[in-house]
């Protein structure tokens, strides 16, 4: 068969990227086979995590608020926050405006 595909760009030898795949599937194998025995389905290990709280049976109480979900993220970056927020008015032509002046002082940067 083909041990060498020729292409406009150079060579592409067929058996080495089969020698890589199965290296890789190996590898991917054992790292997987070296996970926690102990897991059992249908038991509390399936439970989801809801803070220490028992978990509600109806599922449209199980609600979390992106200002909960993402407050690290947000308090990590309270400065530039708080700046985003004064900047932010709603209005849609501001902010195709922004883009436009960007766009703009990137094409006179890119033609310097």
């Amino acid at each position: 068969m083909w041990s060498t595909v020729y292409t406009g760009f150079g060579y592409w030898d067929v058996y080495t990227w089969l020698i890589f795949f199965a290296i890789a599937s190996a590898l991917v194998l054992w790292l997987r086979s070296l996970g926690r025995k102990d897991y059992k389905k249908g038991t509390d290990q399936d439970e989801i995590f809801y803070g220490s709280n028992v978990v509600p049976d109806d599922g449209s109480e199980i609600q979390v608020p992106a200002s909960s979900a993402y407050w690290g993220f947000t308090e990590a970056l309270k400065g530039y926050y708080e700046i985003l927020v004064e900047l932010h008015s709603g209005d849609a032509r501001e902010y195709v405006g922004y883009m436009i002046l960007t766009a703009s002082v990137l094409a006179v940067l890119v033609l310097l």
